[in-house]
């Protein structure tokens, strides 16, 4: 006996695959339904959404006469939104326009795509049962493969570096065919952007010359350091973060955070970072004028540490351009993605993106779309087969 559904149910169904995204194949077979059913589900539902899964039999007259002026306008539009999105595709050769039909077979009716397209069902179904070609098995494979390095970038990276990681890997794809399937997969970088001064440089102290001058080379690691302090908001309040770069490999050598922005803080930064890389002496220490680096003690400490104090003009925020990029980064990938509740929690996970994240496994587009580790390693590697 043939299984009776309700509207109920029928609309469920339609719903998980229009709305969640649900496949309608996948569907079925939990639903233990055939495939023809549900895509028939699909189409009824399209066809009149307000009513899908009701019979017109008992309408009077003019209710059926409303009913089907709805329906013709619906139609009308439906046709009108397949012309905008498949116009590109009418003076193409019917393969291409298969194609757009299944990716939007689950948005419009196949029947009326193909009346818009102006081809055969039974040739697009002749289409689709066709052996993939290696053409289609190299495109799946290349958005899965896409997929794996979008999800492994933390759902970060765009189309650029996923690129040029796939060649790496000796995949030939241009980054267009790339940011084409990103689109079609939804992978969209969930990077978010905002801004906020920190340091006060209305003070009475000494200010080192702009001895860096925007000069931002560098030939070896520990020749240029550049510093600064930004801010992470908490349910606790605010938590601010002194960093300091390494202008030849990217990499954050050193990094202290706490709840006061002190010269305490930037002090610690720095001690953190000499005992980490023993630098020898002549480091070119750059910084913004803030209180903080300009103050006697962070004078002394850099002097002890046999480093040259260079400082920004006043105002002038490209002077210290690559640390405050580097700001600039972690708030998009880390600080305006999360809710901190404690200061405890937001110094795990900013350790967590620096150490294991930033400087070990995320390729950087000014050093060869290397990580920073991997481009001091090749560094050191070169200088030993040169000795």
């Amino acid at each position: 006996m043939k299984k009776q559904y309700d509207a109920d149910f029928k609309l469920n169904t339609v719903k998980l695959i229009l709305e969640e995204g649900k496949v309608a194949s996948q569907v079925a077979r939990d639903l233990g339904i055939s495939q023809k059913t549900v895509y028939g589900w699909v189409a009824q539902y399209k066809n009149d959404p307000k009513h899908p899964f009701v019979g017109s039999g008992n309408l009077k007259p003019d209710a059926q006469a409303t009913r089907d002026l709805e329906r013709e306008n619906r139609e009308l539009r439906e046709e009108l939104e397949i012309l905008k999105k498949a116009g590109a595709h009418l003076q193409q050769r019917p393969e291409v326009r298969y194609q757009f039909i299944h990716d939007h077979r689950f948005e419009f009716s196949v029947q009326k795509m193909c009346k818009v397209l102006d081809v055969y069902r039974s040739g697009y179904y002749a289409w689709l049962n066709r052996p993939d070609s290696e053409r289609k098995h190299r495109r799946r494979a290349l958005k899965k493969r896409i997929h794996e390095i979008f999800l492994t970038s933390r759902r970060l990276y765009g189309s650029p570096k996923i690129t040029r990681i796939l060649r790496d890997e000796g995949i030939r794809v241009g980054q267009k065919t790339v940011a084409d399937i990103m689109r079609e997969s939804g992978l969209k970088s969930r990077t978010k952007h905002k801004y906020k001064a920190t340091t006060n440089s209305k003070h009475n102290h000494p200010v080192s010359d702009n001895v860096l001058n925007q000069t931002f080379r560098a030939e070896r690691p520990n020749q240029v350091w550049m510093s600064d302090i930004t801010y992470v908001w908490t349910a606790e309040g605010w938590l601010y973060v002194a960093s300091i770069i390494d202008l030849f490999t990217r990499k954050i050598v050193g990094w202290k955070a706490d709840s006061r922005m002190t010269k305490e803080l930037v002090i610690d930064a720095l001690n953190h970072a000499y005992r980490r890389e023993r630098p020898k002496p002549g480091v070119l220490h750059h910084s913004d004028r803030g209180s903080q680096y300009a103050s006697k003690e962070y004078r002394d400490k850099l002097r002890d540490y046999g480093m040259i104090s260079s400082m920004s003009r006043k105002g002038n925020c490209y002077d210290n351009a690559c640390i405050e990029s580097f700001h600039s980064v972690i708030k998009r990938e880390l600080v305006h993605l999360e809710t901190f509740k404690t200061r405890t929690l937001a110094k795990r996970q900013i350790w967590e993106y620096i150490e294991r994240w930033y400087n070990r496994q995320r390729i950087h587009s000014s050093i060869d779309y290397k990580t920073p580790v991997q481009y001091q390693a090749m560094y050191e590697r070169t200088q030993k087969s040169a000795a």
